[in-house]
C-alpha cells in the first residue's frame, strides 16, 4: 500500500526536497514534504505532526544556550548520597525552570503530557487531571512537576528522545532540593513520580532514596494529616483531592518497593495517617468531588448497609495494602511457627478484604466495559503476596539460579521447612491458585503498557513459582499447559520492558531462570522435592551471567530451542553474555 496521497492523472513533477522534516518522518527515516501545520504522511496516518526547531545555520540563541549549558554542567562523578546537589550533575544554584520548559517546543510538551496521562496516570493517579492541571500550569510552583511529567511521558514516546526531558527533570529535582523556594505539594508529587520512573529506568537505589526524600518532604508539610488537604487547596476541591491522593500514592509506592525488595515492614508502617480516602476515578477526572470518607468509616465497613459501605476503588486498594502491612509488620522470621502464624494472619486479612468487596468491585470492569485499573492493581497485589507468603512452606522448591533475578526473594531458611505433608500441600495449593489467578488477570483486555511498572516484579516472582511447579509438581498435559502460561507471562514482561530498562533486565533474568529450570525437565514424572525448600544443584556462576542493558534477548526463541543441561554446557557460554558482575 502506497504511503503517498492520491495523485492526479498528470505526469508528476519532480519533487522538491524539503530541508525540514517532522519528528515522525525523521524517526522512521522517511521523506517528509515539510508541509505545515501537518505533513502529508501525518495527515494520512492521522498522527500529530511535530516540527522541532532547527539548530543549524548558527542560531545564536541555541548556541548561547549550549555554551551556557557547557559551563554549568559538572564533570565530576555523582556522589553516593542525595544530600549533595551535584548528584544530578547540576550547579548548587537552581537553574531557571521557565527557560528549561522552553527547551521543548509547545507541541512536544503537549505530546509528552498526553503520553503521561495515557500510559502512567491511571496507575498512579495523584496529580491533577489534565484539564484541571492547565489551570495551574502558569504558576511557578508547578513547573518542576511539569518537567517530571514530560520526562515520564517521553519514556513512552517513539519520536521524541527522553534525553532532553530527562535533563530538565533532573534540573527540576535540583531546584526542589536547593531550598531556594518553599516546598509545596507539587514538589512532593514531582519527587515521588520521578522516584518511580527512575527506579524502573534501572536506577533502583536512587529511586528508593528519592522515595525516602518524598516521604520526608510530605511529613514536613503534614500531608499525612487530614487537615493539610483542606488548608492548602486554595478552596479548590479538586486540588484538595489531589493532595489526599498524593499521600496515599506515597504509601502505595512504599508498599510496592517493600514487595519488590522483600523488606518488611513498610517505611511508613509507624507513621500516623489521618488523611481522608480518595474518591472514584471517574469523579476525580470530571471534577465531581463528593465529601470524602475517612479511615474510621472504612475500618467499620462490615457494619454498614450496602449503600453506606460503598468505597472507591482507590480506597479499596488502600484498605488491602494496610491489611498486608499489618500482617507483615513483624518482619521476616526463621521460626516456622511464627511464620505460619504470619501466613494465617495475612490470609485472614486478604480474605476479609475480598469478601467485603461490593459486586461492582469484584468484576474489575466499569459500567462502560473498561477495566478498573486501580482494582486490577489491587487484585494483582493480593495474589502476588499470596505467592510470596506461602511458597516458602510449599512444595515449590527453590533453585540456586533464582538468585540471578533482582526481583526474586532469597531462598528461605531450612528452619521454615514444613514436615507435615498435608500442611505443605495446603500451602502449595494456595500458592498455585494465586499464580493461576494472576495469569488470568493478564488475559483481560487491558492496555498492558499502562500498568504500573511495579507489576514487573510481581509477574517475575509468580513466573518463578510457576516454573518450580512445572518441574516439581505437574506432569503430562498439566506441565505442557504450564509452559504455555509461562509464555504468557514472559510475553507480558517483554511488552513492559519496551519502556522500562529494569523491566528489560528482569525479562532477561527470568528467561535465564526458565531456561535453566526447564532444561532439567524431562518426560518422567516429577520427583518429590526434598522437605527443604532449597534444591542442591550444581552451583551457578552468577558473575558469568552478565546482564547488560544493551543486550538483545528473546525468551521465546530460546524457550523453543534445544536446552542445555544445567550440569553440562555453561549458561554463560550458551547465552554469550560478557562476564560482568550483577549489581
Amino acid at each position: 500500500m502506497s504511503d503517498t496521497v492520491e495523485q492526479s492523472n498528470q505526469p508528476p513533477a519532480r519533487a522538491t526536497r524539503s530541508s525540514l522534516a517532522c519528528a515522525a518522518c525523521r524517526y522512521k527515516h522517511l521523506r517528509c514534504d515539510g508541509k505545515k501545520p501537518a505533513c502529508s504522511r501525518c495527515v494520512v496516518d492521522r498522527k500529530e505532526c511535530i516540527y522541532h526547531a532547527s539548530r543549524r545555520r548558527g542560531n545564536p540563541r541555541s548556541k548561547q544556550s549550549q555554551e551556557s549549558s557547557t559551563t554549568t554542567v559538572s564533570d565530576s562523578s555523582p556522589p553516593p548520597t542525595l544530600d549533595n546537589q551535584t548528584y544530578f550533575n547540576l550547579p548548587s544554584s537552581a537553574t531557571s525552570l521557565e527557560t528549561d520548559i522552553s527547551s521543548l517546543t509547545s507541541n512536544s510538551e503537549s505530546v509528552l503530557l498526553g503520553l503521561y496521562y495515557e500510559f502512567f496516570h491511571a496507575a498512579h493517579p495523584c496529580v491533577l487531571p489534565r484539564q484541571f492541571l492547565s489551570c495551574y500550569s502558569s504558576e511557578s510552583a508547578i513547573q518542576p512537576l511539569l518537567l517530571v511529567l514530560h520526562y515520564i511521558g517521553s519514556l513512552f514516546a517513539t519520536s521524541i528522545s527522553s534525553e532532553l526531558p530527562h535533563q530538565d527533570a533532573q534540573k527540576a529535582l535540583a531546584s526542589i532540593r536547593s531550598g531556594n523556594h518553599p516546598i509545596t505539594g507539587f514538589d512532593v508529587q514531582a519527587v515521588l513520580l520521578y522516584s518511580i520512573a527512575i527506579y524502573w529506568c534501572n536506577e533502583p537505589d536512587l529511586g528508593v532514596e528519592l522515595l525516602d526524600e518524598a516521604i520526608h518532604l510530605a511529613l514536613e508539610l503534614g500531608m499525612n494529616r487530614q487537615e493539610f488537604a483542606q488548608q492548602n487547596a486554595q478552596n479548590d476541591p479538586i486540588l484538595e483531592e489531589s493532595w489526599r491522593r498524593t499521600w496515599w500514592q506515597i504509601y502505595i509506592t512504599d508498599a510496592h518497593i517493600a514487595g519488590s525488595t522483600h523488606k518488611y515492614p513498610f517505611r511508613t508502617n509507624q507513621i500516623e495517617m489521618t488523611v481522608d480516602l480518595p474518591c472514584e476515578e471517574y469523579d476525580y477526572a470530571s471534577g465531581n468531588i463528593s465529601r470524602p470518607r475517612c479511615l474510621q468509616d472504612y475500618d467499620n465497613r462490615e457494619f454498614f448497609s450496602d449503600d453506606e459501605a460503598a468505597f472507591s476503588s482507590y480506597a479499596e486498594l488502600i484498605g488491602l495494602t494496610r491489611g498486608i502491612d499489618h500482617a507483615l509488620s513483624p518482619g521476616a522470621s526463621e521460626d516456622a511457627q511464627v511464620y505460619s502464624s504470619m501466613c494465617s494472619n495475612a490470609d485472614t486479612n486478604v480474605t476479609a478484604w475480598h469478601s467485603l468487596l461490593p459486586t461492582s468491585k469484584r468484576t474489575l470492569f466499569h459500567p462502560d466495559g473498561t477495566v478498573d485499573e486501580v482494582m486490577f492493581k489491587a487484585e494483582f497485589i493480593m495474589h502476588t503476596y499470596t505467592v510470596e507468603i506461602h511458597r516458602p512452606m510449599s512444595s515449590l522448591a527453590y533453585s540456586p539460579i533464582e538468585s540471578v533475578a533482582r526481583c526474586a526473594p532469597k531462598a528461605p531458611s531450612d528452619r521454615l521447612k514444613c514436615s507435615n505433608s498435608a500442611e505443605r500441600q495446603l500451602h502449595t495449593m494456595k500458592c498455585l491458585a494465586a499464580v493461576e489467578k494472576l495469569e488470568y488477570l493478564l488475559t483481560l483486555p487491558t492496555n498492558i503498557e499502562a500498568h504500573s511498572p511495579f507489576i514487573i516484579c510481581m509477574i517475575a516472582n509468580s513466573t518463578i513459582a510457576h516454573l518450580s511447579a512445572c518441574r516439581f509438581v505437574w506432569v503430562g498435559a498439566k506441565r505442557a499447559q504450564c509452559r504455555e502460561k509461562i509464555r504468557l507471562t514472559m510475553g507480558t514482561l517483554k511488552r513492559l520492558s519496551a519502556h522500562w530498562m529494569l523491566g528489560k533486565r528482569t525479562y532477561r533474568e527470568i528467561g535465564l531462570i526458565a531456561r535453566e529450570i526447564l532444561g532439567l525437565v524431562n518426560n518422567t514424572p516429577a520427583p518429590e522435592p526434598p522437605v527443604s525448600s532449597w534444591v542442591e544443584e550444581s552451583p551457578v556462576d552468577l558473575n558469568a551471567l552478565g546482564l547488560l542493558p544493551g543486550l538483545d534477548f528473546d525468551f521465546c526463541a530460546l524457550f523453543d530451542s534445544s536446552v542445555p543441561s544445567a550440569i553440562g554446557e555453561p549458561l554463560a557460554d550458551f547465552m554469550k553474555f560478557p562476564a560482568t558482575p550483577i549489581s
